[in-house]
Formats: C-alpha cells, structure tokens, sequence
C-alpha cells in the first residue's frame, strides 16, 4: 500500500492542505474537520484504493483507512493544520448542540487512545501474571508495575485537558495547570482530610479529581471562551502577559469552586444510573450495544461513550458498558466475516473476507464492515444478532472490564478477575463469533454477491452491441462500455439496486449508483434532449433509493419518432476503470426483458 499516494489523494479529495481546519485519527480513521465542506470531493474520496468508506458526521470528515491509518497520517504532518498544529481558524457552523458536544467529547478522547489502550492492557496482564502465580502482589516491582499501570488513568484530567484545549483550540498548557491545580498534592491532603475547605472566602467542595473526567471538560470549555474573549478585546502585546496569568487565576477559582464540584455531581449522578442499570436491568445495555455497534461505529460515534465507561470505572472499578459489548460486537462481525469468506466464490471477496475478519478477531472492524459486512447486508444483520446475544449473555452473568481498550481477543487480558468473569467473557465472546458464523452461512448466498455484479436490461427489447449505435459519441465507447438497446415498450426500469444520483432535467436521462460502486447512464434515444422533455415522464428524483425493476420513468416512442430522433436506449457504466473487467452481453438481436442480465462486472 503506498500511503504517501492515498494522503496525496486524500488531501486532493478534501479540497487541499488549506480547506483542512483540524485534524487528528484513531485506530481505523483519519478526523478532519474542514473549513469549506463544499470544496470536499466526497466521491473522489471513496475512489481512492486504499480507502474503505467516507463518513460525514458531526461537521467532521471521517476517511476511514483501517489499521494502516496512522502511515497514512504521516504525510499530513508537512502543510496540513493536525490536531497538534491547528490554529484558531474560524470554525465551521454545525448541524446542532449534541453534534457538536458528540464531536468535542470524540475528538479529546481520539488522540489520547494509545495511551489509555496501552495502560489498560498492562493491568489486564498484569492480573494474569498475579492470577498464574507468576508476578507476587508484594515487593517494590509489583507497587511500580502498577503505579505504571494507574498513571494513566489517575492523570487523565491531564491528558483529557490537553487534548480537549487543542481540540478548542484553547491554550493546552494552561489547561494542564489547572488540571494540575485539581490533582496538586496539597489540595489532595486538604481532601484527604476532611476539613472545610475556602478560596478567597469561596467554599470549596472537598472532591477528589484523580481519573475523573466530565469537569475537567467543563472547564475546557469555559477555558476555551475566556481565552478567546481575552484576545479579541486586548491589545496583542498587552493580552501575551495578561491571557495566561488571568486564564489560570480565574480557571483555577472556577475548577475548585463551581465547575469541578459541577462535573462531579454530574459523574455522581452519571455513576448512580450505571449503578441502577446494573442492579435492575444489567442485560439491556449490553444487549442493545452488542446489537447496535456496528451503527454506532458507521457513525464514528463510539469514542463519544467513552465518558460513561471511564466514569464507572472510576466509580465501581470496572466497566460494564463499552469494552464488553465492544468485544462480542467485534467477534460477531469477525464471525459473519469468516463466513463469507467460507462460502464466497469471488476469489477477491474471499480474500478480503478472511484477511478484515482476522483484523476484525483482533478488535479493527471497520475494514470487515465496509469491505464485506455492510456491502452484502445479511452478514451485517448476522452480526448484530450474534452481537446482542453476546451481549444478553455477558449482561445475565456481568461480565466487566478493569479498564478500556480495543476490544478484540487480546482485550481478554481485561476481564481476568476473580470468579468467573474471564470464563464468562470467553463463553460470551464465543457465543457472539458462532452465532454470526452460523447465522450467515444460513441467510447469506454466493449467488446474492453475484447478482450485485450483474446489471439488467433498463428497457425491454432488442440488445445490440453500442458499436452500431448511430451516434459517435455512443458507439466509439468514449463515454464508457455498455449495451444499446432497440425498445418495445415505453417504460424505464432501474437496472440494479442503488442511488438516483442524476435525473437530467429534460427526463431523457438518468444516472444510477449500484450497491455495488457501480455507476450507470441510462440515456433514452439520440438527440432528444431538444425535445426539452416533451413525451417524458419520471417517478423518481436524485437521492431516491431503487430496487431493481423499479419504475423509474416512461417515454413516448412515438413522440420521440414524430420529433425525428431514434428511441434506442444506451446503458453505461462510466467509471468502468472501477471493475477490472466490464462484460457487455456479446449477443446482438437478444430479446432482453426487466429479468434479463446485460453487463456483468467483475473487481
């Protein structure tokens, strides 16, 4: 894979390095946020080898590449405005309020993944080594490892206040101060003591901040206003002295006395809904996550629920939520994935099966998803089945987490507790994988691939080769390879499942989107497009999702006779260079009927 040709594209595609605002990306996803949405070529951008699905959600553009995305990433470091480098551009109005906050809580979450990753690993396999005898609880090695282990997690206002500062393009390091100021030892004794505690006369609640995360994001936020108050009503040579010193007094009274006591309320109140979810219904949440975290994922709104598994962990020490639900969801959809790749005859979609459902076992699914899961459909309703009945399991025996991470087969090392709950994990994790194998083996058909690679007759009657169409513009192939058809009736049928992504506006044309990538002109007769849609009537419009054999249309024969054009029907696929073979049926003077097959593709 070459990944300076995809960034290369990538950046075309975006609309250049300048129409790049921020931008940041997690383990599967480039994160832009871009200052002119008009300027991105979102098909350009599906176009690209290498590049698995586009999403649009949140005012971010979502480039989903899969493991290899942060290769790719590297070559934005050299002109583009990352995450680490962007500037207070103006941003770009957004769709509303909860977008907006889904965005900010993802987008400070995304790049301090690693590191909660990696430090939730550590203490999974640490308590396999304590487990198996092999690491003792005492002696200064194992208080290290752990103090290793927790560093992470007890400064993650911190990490999250660094973070969410570039996210708001707020100054980071006074965001660290502060979060600092919450974590400082001598506030920490002050709490530890239990005494009344008073700044500046001010009653300050004795709340301990350690791996707490909503009120250090609300005081980003304010910070983030503040700051930008500040500068825009100080004189620039005045406002370098004045900002920080005024940002960090001020935060700093405002942590301690509203905002932090604020957060922690919320997390209480947070912490005691997980709690009743737990004792009364601890099988819904699961249930309904192992279900949904494939829509969740197309969106790219799962690290937005971060917050609630970290608020419990903080709380009661595990998660019940997140990392659980995540890893059936994720086995579910490795298992319908290794099912395709059982049965598939595509020798490309039998590759491309096995090798996204392996990365799937390891808790990267998004190449599964868009490359086989979502593009045949019943493997992705197996996945979800297969994900909610692991989750209905792991909720009937709470299975939890000690911390977060990707959540795959190596994310097992989390659930190693005492009891049962690592045995119930595997149970669950298996139960999900079976059911989706099974499950797709039995809805889905090899032949329900193939038939997304075939395109129907858009007309009824004689096909003939494009060759003999009357028109250079047809018969040369210029526009793309295809079939002509000499019609006997007067209606036009979609051809294949897909989009209506064009429907000229004389209704003598229109332009389809397979569910398979392909794209199709259906073109009814030569020159009637001066007949400025006299004798033309049409049942869809653009954006309109078709069946195939759907109605899309009618047309006069006679008219079009009477008006001196020729009727023959002209079917292509215009961007053949998408397929890498593009089959027109070789038969001239072939009756063709809606059931009829007249183009096969291949990729």
């Amino acid at each position: 894979m070459d990944y300076e040709a995809i960034a290369t594209a990538v950046k075309r595609g975006i609309g250049g390095t300048e129409n790049i605002q921020t931008m940041t990306h997690c383990s599967t996803r480039l994160r832009i946020t871009v200052v002119d949405k008009q300027k991105v070529d979102f098909d350009a951008l599906r176009k690209i080898e290498g590049v698995i699905e586009v999403v649009d959600k949140g005012g971010q553009i979502q480039v989903v590449i899969g493991p290899a995305v942060g290769e790719v990433y590297a070559y934005f470091q050299d002109g583009a405005q990352t995450a680490a480098t962007a500037t207070a551009a103006p941003s770009q109005p957004q769709k509303n309020v909860w977008s907006r906050i889904l965005d900010f809580i993802a987008g400070s979450f995304t790049p301090i993944l690693p590191a909660i990753i990696g430090a939730g690993l550590l203490k999974g396999f640490m308590a396999i080594f304590v487990a198996l005898h092999w690491l003792p609880q005492t002696g200064q090695t194992y208080e290290l490892l752990s103090a290793i282990a927790d560093a992470c997690f007890y400064f993650l206002p911190v990490l999250l206040g660094f973070s969410a500062a570039k996210k708001l393009r707020a100054n980071p390091y006074i965001a660290v101060v502060i979060a600092g100021v919450l974590l400082h030892p001598t506030f920490t004794a002050m709490v530890t003591k239990g005494n009344a505690i008073s700044l500046l006369g001010l009653p300050v609640k004795p709340v301990s901040y350690a791996s707490s995360v909503i009120p250090i994001l609300l005081i980003v936020c304010v910070q983030s206003y503040l700051e930008h108050f500040l500068k825009k009503h100080l004189p620039q040579i005045v406002a370098m002295f004045v900002v920080p010193t005024v940002s960090i007094i001020v935060m700093s009274v405002l942590a301690l006395t509203i905002l932090g006591p604020l957060g922690a309320y919320i997390g209480v109140y947070l912490g005691d809904v997980i709690r009743f979810l737990n004792e009364t219904v601890p099988w819904l949440a699961p249930t309904l996550m192992g279900a949904f975290s494939p829509l969740i994922v197309m969106l790219g709104m799962h690290y937005s629920l971060f917050p609630i598994a970290l608020q419990s962990i903080a709380t009661f020490g595990y998660d019940s939520f997140f990392t659980p639900s995540g890893l059936v969801a994720n086995l579910a959809q490795a298992g319908a994935g290794l099912a395709v790749s059982f049965r598939a005859r595509n020798q490309k979609m039998k590759a491309t099966a096995l090798s996204t459902g392996v990365t799937a076992v390891l808790g990267i699914t998004e190449p599964v998803l868009y490359g086989v899961n979502l593009k045949l459909k019943k493997p992705l309703y197996a996945a979800m089945v297969g994900g909610a009945v692991g989750g209905l399991y792991f909720g009937l025996t709470h299975v939890v987490a000690t911390a977060l991470a990707s959540p795959g087969v190596l994310a097992l090392a989390l659930f190693a507790r005492t009891g049962t709950n690592l045995l119930n994990a595997v149970i669950g994790m298996v139960i999900a994988f079976a059911i989706a194998f099974v499950m797709t083996l039995i809805i889905w058909k090899p032949e329900q691939e193939d038939n997304q690679n075939v395109i129907g007759a858009a007309v009824e009657g004689i096909v003939m080769a494009l060759s003999e169409v009357n028109d250079a513009g047809f018969s040369s192939g210029a526009m793309g390879p295809g079939v002509a058809i000499k019609p006997q009736n007067k209606q036009v049928l979609a051809p294949a499942d897909g989009e209506v992504v064009m429907v000229f506006g004389t209704k003598h044309a229109y332009g389809l989107r397979t569910t398979a990538g392909a794209e199709i002109l259906i073109h009814i007769g030569i020159d009637t497009v001066d007949m400025n849609g006299q004798g033309f009537t049409t049942q869809v419009q653009q954006g309109d999702h078709v069946k195939r054999g759907q109605l899309l249309g009618t047309f006069d024969r006679q008219a079009i006779a009477d008006a001196g054009h020729d009727d023959t029907v002209m079917e292509i696929i215009t961007n053949a260079d998408s397929f890498k073979t593009v089959k027109p049926t070789q038969k001239n003077q072939v009756t063709v009927n809606a059931a009829t097959s007249v183009i096969r593709l291949e990729k």
